[in-house]
């Protein structure tokens, strides 16, 4: 397809105001100017402070973002794109302000902070970017607020960057990005006692809230990895109104403490039994806090979690998202029979309708490929793409149009959504899309999957005329898998799965997982040619 075609059948989806907001970043803005602070904040008792990340900087400078680690050569780096420019805002981000070994190496990064300020001049640079600069924003008073002396000229250049970002919220883009920048604006406008920002915040966020937390605890943009990074904002934001009452509106603390449980329960579903996040859509583990870290987290704000218990059957219909969770003898299925994200801003969607992750046991056993990098790359374009998912491709193209770095063309659509329990026996899970339907031809693709005690069949068809069709299956990189006259064996550290395939055209192939940024793991896919219009596929399995 041409580009012209990608490109108007992207543009189609999205918001009269992003286009409106995109014309008016383009007109030249009056340089910033250093704002001063009207005077030094009072810090509040009840700030309930969460260390989030590992260490990420050491005292001799070493900054390790994405699994890529050099020594710091400021003030050069600031902006030295390489390895990436997502590497580089990591750098700007100050997450390392919030390490769990903070007391360690705290003069370290308040020295950085320091030249960060003296260094990145007033509005320039990818510092001074909306998104780093609403993290920073928040990372620098969240540290504060959990007990570390910050002097005035960081407090005043807080204030500058808060100001800046005031008249340069990303509404041409919305989503994640737009949302952080609200969070930081509270922040500041609270921190400050500047009832402007909180206006344009509170505002900002009664609406967002609404739009991007689905009534089903999803983040809109369904992907897990991003659901969670949303889970500790509102945890902030939480935290934030109980430490200084009476500043926002109680429709607004209403709408967080109802949202709050409903989005622990989200991640709770839609993570594996070994805690890590499944891999949909733009997701890995690494970039949001850790699924402990965020439940201790939600505890010491009075919140409660509720853990599955894996060894009662369960079906879990995620309707609003789109996502089933079905668990039955101690292992867990996620089936991705859901939307690729909101039609205006789908940049961290991938081709993966109908795919699907397994565990068996505490074992993850069937995986999404995941994602190890951002930007325009062949290797990015191909982790978006739906071979590298476990579900089927067609005539060897995606079922959703995914091309350059966050875009989507055509976007799948699903149908016949379905689910039930057969006497505490089975699950049965059930969809359809239409992605691969053109203008000459009606091609739907429609699978079950029954998830039983020890065995999972996969059941597919395909409506229409097609050339080509396959199946991938892809392994987790510690099971060892062999394919043998048509036979496949799966081996785990406490299971053994087999499938007899000698009914289709099957083959072993090469591929790679990407559990974080920066890292591939080489694993087993599982290849199946279609003969005719519809495969079965059955795995069973033995635990011991």
């Amino acid at each position: 397809m041409n580009k012209i075609s990608l490109f108007f059948r992207t543009i189609i989806h999205i918001k009269y105001m992003q286009i409106v907001y995109r014309l008016i970043r383009l007109i030249p803005k009056v340089n910033v100017k250093e704002a001063t602070a009207i005077s030094y904040p009072v810090r509040p008792s009840n700030w309930k402070h969460q260390a989030l990340f590992k260490k990420k900087v050491d005292r001799d400078l070493n900054a390790s973002f994405l699994n890529y680690t050099k020594k710091l050569s400021l003030p050069n780096d600031w902006n030295n794109e390489i390895p990436s420019k997502l590497w580089v805002y990591n750098l700007h981000y100050f997450e390392y302000l919030l390490s769990d070994n903070k007391d360690n190496e705290e003069h370290i990064y308040i020295s950085l902070l320091n030249r960060w300020i003296d260094e990145n001049k007033i509005g320039a640079g990818n510092g001074w970017e909306p998104y780093p600069t609403s993290l920073r924003i928040v990372n620098v008073l969240k540290v504060w607020l959990g007990g570390t002396e910050l002097n005035n000229k960081v407090f005043n250049s807080i204030f500058t960057q808060a100001d800046h970002l005031s008249n340069n919220l990303e509404k041409h883009l919305l989503g994640n990005h737009y949302f952080v920048n609200l969070k930081a604006l509270l922040f500041a406008g609270i921190v400050f006692d500047n009832k402007d920002w909180i206006v344009i915040a509170e505002k900002g966020l009664l609406f967002e809230i609404n739009e991007q937390i689905l009534p089903d605890g999803a983040n809109f943009e369904l992907t897990p990895m991003y659901h969670s990074q949303m889970l500790v904002d509102m945890l902030d934001i939480f935290n934030l109104t109980k430490a200084y009452s009476g500043l926002v509106s109680v429709e607004l603390i209403s709408l967080i403490r109802i949202k709050i449980p409903i989005m622990l329960d989200y991640m709770e579903a839609m993570s594996h039994p070994d805690n890590g996040l499944s891999f949909f859509n733009d997701s890995v583990n690494g970039i949001a806090p850790n699924k402990e870290t965020i439940e201790n987290y939600a505890k010491k704000l009075g919140f409660k979690v509720n853990n599955l218990d894996l060894n009662n059957t369960q079906l879990i219909d995620k309707k609003d998202s789109g996502y089933f969770c079905a668990i039955h003898n101690g292992n867990k299925l996620l089936f991705d029979a859901s939307p690729v994200g909101p039609d205006y801003i789908p940049g961290h969607a991938h081709a993966d309708s109908l795919s699907f992750e397994l565990s068996i046991g505490q074992e993850r056993v069937f995986v999404n490929s995941g994602i190890s990098e951002y930007g325009v790359s062949k290797n990015r374009l191909l982790q978006r793409k739906t071979k590298s998912h476990n579900t089927i491709e067609i005539d060897e193209q995606d079922s959703s149009q995914v091309w350059s770095g966050f875009r989507v063309a055509k976007r799948a659509r699903i149908s016949n959504r379905s689910s039930k329990v057969i006497r505490d026996q089975k699950i049965v899970l059930s969809a359809s899309h239409n992605g691969y339907k053109t203008l000459l031809n009606n091609c739907i693709h429609s699978r079950q999957l029954t998830l039983g005690h020890n065995n999972l069949d996969i059941n597919d068809s395909i409506t229409g005329s097609f050339k080509i069709a396959s199946g991938y299956f892809h392994f987790h990189p510690n099971l060892k898998v062999e394919l043998e006259k048509d036979y496949l064996k799966v081996f785990g550290k406490n299971f053994k799965l087999e499938s007899n395939l000698n009914c289709v055209s099957s083959k072993l192939l090469d591929s790679l997982w990407h559990p974080e940024f920066g890292v591939e793991i080489p694993n087993k896919v599982l290849k199946i040619s279609f003969e005719r219009n519809y495969l079965d596929v059955s795995f069973e399995w033995d635990s011991f």
